[in-house]
């Protein structure tokens, strides 16, 4: 499991879990910022989920991606952290803090639900729409970041999530960096959540939700106070679903927060 460190100490360490498609760098810029507000008093992780670096298995479901990250937790004598999820990344914060309680001193959750979601929700939808658009494209030695871009333009219209899809290829290789056709075959399962609902995390949890998606639902809220009793809502105005993207400094204020309560 790849990861990348802003190498702080003295109180728990935070680990940074990324979204479907994402990597460790997505947190880069709050993840500087954070640990200068903290005054370095935390060691701030990002990981790379299984299939999102080096790590490439053809089973990926929560509870696996889960066992991953406690295994690097345990390799690299780490018996607790607050976890730090967005989206996919935050499902699987959810599904460590339900299996493992007593690893987890704190859960912040960036825009997604304990919940499976379908096919016919269109916020879904469009995931899986992307993650087949990308299996389209042919890639070869020599091929530009140019040339991928036009060939994304007509189905994935806005520029700002090409850009982030195109973070997912090695230009000097022509590769993906992404294990794609593992992630594709198991969109199925990450639509779920495959944890008993008989479980909660009775530690603190933060959920922040932005405004303009649909991926935490006043339908949901059952759920989520089912699984994370003490839970704490709130919605960063005008942002989307990549809160941290689209509102980085909402997002790390809010951050600090809560790792300082």
């Amino acid at each position: 499991m790849d990861f990348s460190s802003v190498d702080v100490a003295t109180y728990t360490p935070v680990i940074l879990l990324h979204g479907l498609l994402g990597s460790k760098r997505n947190f880069s810029t709050v993840a500087q910022s954070l640990a200068v507000q903290l005054e370095k008093k935390r060691r701030i992780v990002g990981l790379d989920l299984r299939n999102h670096g080096t790590v490439r298995r053809s089973e990926m479901n929560y509870r696996n991606m889960a066992s991953d990250v406690l295994h690097w937790m345990d390799s690299h004598n780490m018996p607790s952290a607050i976890l730090v999820g967005h989206s996919m990344g935050g499902k699987v914060a959810q599904a460590i803090a339900l299996l493992e309680p007593q690893r987890v001193e704190g859960l912040c959750v960036l825009d997604i639900a304990p919940v499976t979601y379908t096919a016919d929700e269109p916020h879904w939808k469009a995931v899986q729409d992307i993650v087949h658009v990308l299996q389209t494209i042919e890639l070869k030695s020599g091929v530009t970041k140019r040339s991928v871009d036009e060939q994304l333009r007509v189905d994935i219209p806005d520029p700002a999530l090409r850009a982030f899809c195109l973070t997912n290829i090695d230009f000097t290789t022509g590769r993906w960096k992404i294990h794609l056709d593992a992630i594709a075959s198991q969109l199925e399962r990450l639509a779920g959540f495959d944890v008993d609902d008989s479980l909660q995390y009775e530690g603190d949890t933060f959920i922040i939700h932005g405004q303009q998606s649909r991926f935490v639902r006043h339908a949901y809220m059952d759920t989520i106070r089912s699984y994370f009793p003490n839970h704490m809502l709130t919605t960063i105005r005008g942002a989307g679903h990549w809160v941290h993207a689209e509102a980085p400094e909402d997002t790390t204020a809010l951050l600090k927060r809560f790792l300082d309560r």
